[in-house]
């Protein structure tokens, strides 16, 4: 059976223990599920302490966390990989919200497979976090991708409007300054853009 487990350093070790699992026991309840994580063939029930809890995601598998001092060890056995990946996407997706202002830091060991490099980044890389984060290069690229068609535009018509003009000179320099100040204008519009996104981000308790 595949199996992983992670270990992080928390000094809230506790407080994130019972927090998933009582997110856990709420998807059981129905409570979250409809909306949040998985299909309905899922059955999920939790059981904790504080020091220790139990989620199973029936059929896929089942983690088990425990808290320790300044660490939470949260491990993963389930059926087959598809299920291991689902059930850690679903703990780093809700690590990833419970923690958000100070993301949390795990580094997954597969068990199964000794030999194998450890995963290691902020919760929710394996998910939600690892997507947008490269749906952030995705849309650099294409507004790279954007600005060399309008400079490209820009020069072309520039070119064919002012071949034969004394004026050809002085023209595209400024055709080069409107790009500049269009590429600046599109850098300032985004940054103001992602500024507004995060401020308006609650902490998830």
């Amino acid at each position: 059976m595949p199996a992983l487990q992670a270990q992080v350093q928390t000094d809230r070790a506790t407080r994130y223990l019972v927090q998933f699992c009582k997110h856990a026991a709420a998807m059981g309840s129905g409570g979250h599920s409809a909306r949040m994580h998985m299909r309905r063939e899922v059955h999920v029930a939790a059981e904790w302490s504080e020091t220790s809890g139990r989620v199973t995601f029936g059929p896929w598998g089942e983690a088990t966390l425990t808290a320790d001092g300044n660490s939470l060890v949260v491990r993963i056995d389930a059926a087959d990989e598809d299920g291991l990946t689902r059930v850690r996407d679903i703990i780093a997706g809700d690590f990833a919200r419970f923690s958000r202002r100070n993301p949390l830091v795990v580094a997954w060991q597969r068990l199964d497979s000794p030999d194998e490099t450890p995963v290691r980044g902020a919760v929710g890389v394996a998910s939600g976090k690892r997507r947008g984060f490269r749906r952030s290069h995705l849309q650099s690229a294409v507004l790279a991708v954007a600005v060399v068609l309008v400079a490209s535009v820009h020069v072309g018509l520039a070119g064919s409007v002012l071949a034969e003009s004394r004026w050809t000179g002085p023209a595209a320099n400024v055709v080069v300054v409107l790009i500049a100040v269009k590429i600046a204008l599109i850098a300032v519009t985004r940054s103001k853009i992602r500024q507004r996104r995060a401020t308006k981000r609650p902490d998830h308790t």
